[in-house]
């Protein structure tokens, strides 16, 4: 305990040998989590909807809302952008040099609102996935995630909210993989990779697509809770290291 001499001396409060009390630890980490929480967060409104993009149409050139969060190796300005692709508003998503990821913070219950509704235009790539993608983080259905901060080390330094799940929704290099699900390895950080659509004959033009995430996650991984599984972010990403292949998006919408 921190005497009240130390307080008022102002001095560090560390015991022998420059190990620092433990309650410290403790004070940092829940204001560190409170932080994290206090990040808005937009939830499913009345009619059980929530717009992903249309706020980025709306706000100023060059920027993200606040309830964006955005995580790079490096400047995504240059990256996303608002254009019109073939007479439809769009966001424009190139990958560069260094992988990013920018998402919206959302808060929703999966079973509550599991549709996943979206458009998008994804120009010709070279072999395997598309380097630009779509990204889902849940939190809540891992065995081991007790509460809203229940892996309270898995998030600290990243601008992402907490979670323990990812999937990957990509174009593939071939329509015959439209559908397949290739589950993370082991237990790590890894996303699960869906193909929602594929082949060079089916890029350059847009498509509109529907998924069931409950149904999704489920496949992915059969032995978590899906009753407590909550949506805590949606947006797009890209590999970094490739050539550009650009990917438009004019919709992304989570339903019931």
């Amino acid at each position: 305990m921190i005497s009240r001499k130390d307080k008022i001396q102002g001095k560090c409060a560390f015991a022998p040998g420059g190990r620092v009390i433990p309650h410290l630890f403790a004070v940092f980490f829940i204001l560190l989590f409170l932080i994290g929480c206090a990040v808005p967060r937009t939830p499913v409104g009345p009619e059980g909807r929530l717009d992903v993009i249309t706020s980025v149409f709306e706000s100023p050139a060059g920027l993200l809302p606040d309830d964006w969060a955005i995580e790079a190796g490096g400047e995504v300005r240059e990256h996303i952008s608002i254009t019109d692709k073939e007479g439809v508003p769009a966001i424009r998503v190139v990958n560069g040099e260094d992988p990013f990821i920018a998402v919206k913070r959302v808060q929703a219950m999966l079973l509550a609102t599991p549709f996943l509704k979206w458009a998008w235009h994804m120009t010709p790539h070279s072999a395997g996935l598309h380097p630009v993608r779509l990204m889902i983080g849940f939190h809540g259905g891992h065995p081991e995630s007790a509460s809203w901060g229940g892996e309270p080390f898995a998030w600290l330094g990243s601008a992402l909210p907490p979670h323990d799940r990812v999937l990957s929704i990509v174009f593939g290099d071939s329509a015959l993989k439209r559908g397949s699900l290739v589950q993370p390895p082991g237990e790590g950080n890894a996303a699960a990779l869906y193909t929602a659509r594929g082949g060079m004959e089916n890029a350059s033009q847009w498509w509109l697509e529907d998924v069931d995430l409950s149904h999704l996650y489920a496949r992915a991984w059969p032995g978590d809770e899906l009753g407590r599984v909550q949506l805590v972010f949606i947006g797009v990403a890209a590999a970094g290291g490739r050539a550009p292949s650009p990917g438009f998006f004019s919709e992304i919408l989570l339903y019931r």
